[in-house]
């Protein structure tokens, strides 16, 4: 009987070393491989050169097929992390709607980040440590989608 019992506390011991590796693998992998964790979001920076870049909505296409999107900026810290990863021109989620600027969940923009006023274009990106700037949608520009982390 008392071996029963170590065989059981051994093999309960065992579990629960596998239970805590597979917990600590799960939270190092919060984000897929070269998606980078911010809070509990994950972020590809796509840098493509010239000849790679892509236009608004081929973008947001490609951020779709990640099931992800643009980055919609509702924090000062995320408007922070965007300003010191983003060189120049990154596409991010805003654009004009019916004469208004609005973010892609369809919220209204309520703190602009813009350099000069905003009526070259139709959309936005994103430029490293000074804010937005409004461009052709049409543009070709680099992009970075986002989605929520697997766990943190």
């Amino acid at each position: 009987r008392n071996s029963s019992c170590l065989v059981l506390s051994f093999l309960l011991f065992i579990l629960c070393l596998w239970l805590v590796s597979v917990g600590s693998e799960r939270q190092r992998k919060a984000c897929q491989e070269d998606w980078l964790l911010n809070e509990s979001n994950c972020y590809e920076i796509h840098d493509a050169d010239p000849s790679n870049q892509k236009t608004w909505e081929e973008a947001r296409a490609n951020c779709s097929g990640y099931n992800a999107d643009f980055v919609i900026v509702h924090s000062q810290e995320e408007k922070i992390m965007l300003s010191e990863n983003h060189e120049s021109g990154y596409w991010i989620g805003l654009r004009v709607e019916n004469g208004r600027w609005k973010w892609i969940d369809g919220s209204d923009l309520a703190v602009d980040f813009w350099i000069g006023t905003p009526f070259d274009g139709q959309c936005a990106v994103s430029v490293q440590g000074v804010g937005w700037r409004s461009v052709s949608c049409a543009d070709r520009k680099r992009w970075t989608c986002k989605k929520k982390a697997l766990c943190v």
